[in-house]
């Protein structure tokens, strides 16, 4: 249209056009809130999940700090194993697979895993979550314990072998000593050790991915380490006590 100018009433409505436009956006009101019962978007959704879990969901082996590392290993593994997820459903998996299993969620008699899928729903609408992905959240919570069969899904799997690879390495230690007198199968320090020790023995054949088997690898190797210098240090752990 360059060279050829416009008839006056097209200038008109073009010079206008702009001061309506304002003009409407002036009357509107930004802070209005949603029709009730359809909890608004957020684009914060992910600092709202993390700011629950760090505000009801706090243990010191499986808690909000748990949830970070399984989500930060399973983004490391599928770079290593070329594997494409969803990395807002992982996320939000992360920081809640646990969730059935603290207090006051959990359910007795009921699978902590199975607990969080029933759970997860009402934490994720409130945060501002997608809800469309809340069925693959669930499907990852509900298939990431090291005793149950992996899911056919490639999330799923590394995200259980991300959550198998913390019962190995220092970090398990950390944890299981954590434990001791606050769980049936550490009521003292050496049943706590003992627990280290079946976990080094027990876990990495659980792993399916090649990556989380080197990982496993090495953290096998730091586990014994650890168990020989304190052997070494306590007359073959007997005087642990």
């Amino acid at each position: 249209m360059i060279g050829f100018p416009l008839p006056r009433r097209a200038t008109v409505i073009t010079l206008c056009l702009p001061v309506a436009v304002l003009a409407s956006l002036a009357l509107s009101n930004p802070t209005a809130s949603p029709p009730v019962g359809h909890p608004p978007p957020s684009a914060d959704w992910r600092e709202n999940v993390r700011a629950f879990a760090e505000a009801h969901l706090q243990h010191t082996a499986w808690g909000p700090a748990h949830g970070r590392r399984d989500y930060e290993m399973t983004l490391r593994l599928a770079r290593e194993e070329g594997v494409t997820v969803d990395d807002d459903a992982l996320y939000a998996a992360a920081y809640l697979h646990d969730m059935g299993g603290i207090p006051p969620y959990a359910k007795a008699g009921v699978d902590h895993g199975d607990r969080s899928a029933q759970l997860v729903d009402s934490v994720l609408r409130d945060a501002g979550f997608p809800m469309e992905k809340a069925a693959l959240v669930k499907e990852i919570v509900d298939h990431h314990q090291y005793y149950r069969p992996a899911d056919t899904l490639a999330v799923a799997k590394l995200f259980r072998d991300s959550d198998i690879l913390d019962f190995l390495g220092a970090i398990d230690v950390a944890r299981i000593v954590s434990l001791t007198t606050r769980e049936k199968f550490t009521p003292d320090l050496p049943h706590a050790i003992e627990a280290v020790r079946q976990n080094m023995l027990k876990m990495p054949g659980l792993l399916q991915s090649s990556a989380a088997k080197r990982e496993g690898e090495r953290r096998v190797a730091e586990m014994q380490r650890y168990l020989d210098e304190l052997a070494s240090e306590t007359d073959s752990l007997k005087a642990l006590q």
